[in-house]
Formats: structure tokens, C-alpha cells, sequence
């Protein structure tokens, strides 16, 4: 563990903070030990096989995870930020774990001998703080992708949650998903085609709602058309041919490679955050909590993207003929 120095600024008055810094070696023993590892079974062990497990419990390699630790001590945004009083690396763990495995207060209890309510506590606010890292990480571009005239792909991505309450039915049809046959929420996520980031984020929304709807009316086709943009969809969005190029019988070979290539790029993200617990299965929780999972999931994933796990590059000459 290793300190470093900034200067932070409160309401009152300047003040000195030294940023708790672990590294990967350390924050993967921490971690490890965490969730009963011993010391005997983790030194048996190859690197490859500890960071797997350390993956599979916690979502993120544990240099990403240390990343962003250190980022929330050092983030200028004040929403994200941590302060010396919330210096708990193990109840930061914890939330990466309820992101990841999803356990009930019940399994928390037991794995980490916390109380329901002690755990439940941090658990949300670590949460919390790693979603509003998305004001630094989750942004459109300054320079507006510069020249570049097809700059995202766009899909809805449908998770599951418990059946919202309706006053006289016993479902609300506005959440039913066709993916799932039951009650879900849908995320609008816009993905870069030049480099691996997420640069669009908007929901959640009823998943009984469109894709092309929510494309219409909730903010993404007026940044296309204000930012002189265009993106590539899939059949899910009709009536668009000035914003969106969606599949169709006269692209060329070439053309048709590059959408379809684009497009599953886009799932392969999808697919990244369903690899969370909280995410691939029922939610429990209120559609709050369920905002801030999936929102910090996708910090997430966007952190991994830029430290070693990038998506796939589309712009393949020999794959494109």
C-alpha cells in the first residue's frame, strides 16, 4: 500500500489528502483473503488462476479495480468522491462483490460476518460513488468525434427486475420485455466505432417501450441531429435514414460485413455487463438501486475497456472484403 499526495477542496477550508494507493499484487491478496481464500491455497496457485478467482468475485481484474479506487479519492467530481473517513477497502470490495455475485443480505452476512444493515450501508454507497464516476468516464466526446461522419452504434440492452406494482393489474404491460416474457428495464447504450468506449448512456426505461422510441424521444436522435452525426443500428430502428444505417439487402458485401461486425461489437459490450450478477438475472431491488448497478457496472466494463480488455477493432481491410 503507498500513498500520494494531493489537495483537495471543501466547503471551509483547503485541505491536505493523501490518496490510499494499492497495488495489483496487493489489492489481489486483500481481495482474496476477502472472500476466504487462504494463504496456503492462494501461494499453491498460479497468478492466472488467483486473478480469475479474484475476477469472478469481484467483476474486474484487480488492477482495474485499483484504478478505480484511486480515482475516486483523486476525481474532481464531487458526487464520485471518497473522503479519508470512507477509506475502507474491504467494504469497497464488499460492493464489487454484491455488483458481481448479486447475494442476498442473508449470503453477505455469512460471507463476510457483517451485519445486514452495516453491509447494506456501504454496499450502496460504494455503489453509488462508482456510478458517478460516469461524468468522467461515460462522455461524448469535446472534440465530437472530429471528422468522422459514423461515429456509434446504438441498441437497447432489456434486464430482468421483479414485476413493478400496478394499481388494478397483476403486471404492467409497460415493462413487459419481449426478450424475456416478463417485467424489465432497458438501457439505451451508444457504443464508438473508432476507438472502445461506451459515450452514451440513457435509461432506465420501460422495456415495454421501443428501441426505436426511446431512440425518438429521449435525447439520442437530437444529439445526432445537432451534432450533424450518424450511427449504425440494427432492424429495431426504421424511418431514420439521415441518422441511422440499419441492415439491408443493397449494401454491398463490404458494407454489410462492416454493420454486422459493428453491430456484434455492440452485443460483445452488452454481454460484458450481463457478466455481473446484478445484472444477468432477477433484480430484487427498487429501480433506483437498479440505476446505480447498472451504471456502475458500465464504469466498469468502461474502465476495462481502456486498461487491456478493449472491444474488438472493426476496421479490418482483410475482414471487410
Amino acid at each position: 500500500m503507498s500513498l500520494s499526495s494531493t489537495d483537495v477542496s471543501s466547503s471551509e477550508e483547503e485541505a491536505s489528502f493523501e490518496a490510499v494507493v494499492y497495488t495489483s499484487d496487493e489489492l489481489l491478496k486483500i481481495g482474496l483473503r476477502l472472500v476466504n481464500y487462504t494463504v496456503r491455497r492462494i501461494k499453491r496457485a498460479t497468478r492466472k488462476t488467483n486473478i480469475e478467482r479474484f475476477v469472478g468475485h469481484f467483476g474486474g481484474k484487480p488492477d482495474v479495480i485499483s484504478l478505480i479506487w484511486e480515482d475516486l479519492q483523486l476525481t474532481d467530481n464531487e458526487e464520485a468522491k471518497i473522503g479519508k473517513d470512507d477509506l475502507f477497502i474491504d467494504h469497497y470490495l464488499m460492493a464489487l462483490h454484491a455488483l458481481k455475485r448479486y447475494p442476498t443480505e442473508l449470503e453477505r452476512e455469512a460471507a463476510f460476518d457483517i451485519s445486514h444493515a452495516y453491509g447494506r450501508d456501504w454496499v450502496w454507497f460504494f455503489v453509488y460513488k462508482i456510478r458517478c464516476l460516469k461524468y468522467d468516464k461515460i462522455l461524448w466526446p469535446e472534440d465530437n468525434f472530429g471528422d468522422d461522419l459514423w461515429v456509434i452504434t446504438v441498441d437497447g440492452t432489456h434486464c430482468w427486475i421483479q414485476e413493478p406494482r400496478h394499481e388494478s393489474w397483476s403486471m404492467d404491460t409497460r415493462y413487459f420485455s419481449h426478450k424475456f416474457g416478463k417485467a424489465a428495464l432497458n438501457y439505451e447504450l451508444g457504443i464508438a466505432l473508432s476507438t472502445s468506449r461506451l459515450v452514451w448512456m440513457n435509461g432506465p426505461f420501460p422495456a415495454g417501450e421501443s428501441d426505436n422510441k426511446t431512440f425518438k424521444t429521449r435525447g439520442l436522435m437530437k444529439k445526432l441531429e445537432e451534432t450533424g452525426k450518424r450511427g449504425i443500428a440494427d432492424g429495431g430502428y426504421p424511418g431514420h435514414p439521415q441518422l441511422l444505417s440499419t441492415p439491408n439487402n443493397h449494401d454491398s458485401k463490404a458494407v454489410k460485413k462492416f454493420k454486422s461486425r459493428a453491430l456484434k461489437r455492440h452485443e460483445k459490450f452488452n454481454g460484458m455487463t450481463k457478466t455481473f450478477g446484478c445484472l444477468s438475472g432477477r433484480f430484487r431491488h427498487s429501480i433506483d438501486r437498479f440505476t446505480h448497478c447498472f451504471e456502475a457496472v458500465c464504469v466498469i466494463c468502461q474502465y476495462q475497456l481502456e486498461n487491456g480488455e478493449p472491444l474488438y477493432d472493426i476496421m479490418i481491410e482483410e475482414l471487410l472484403k
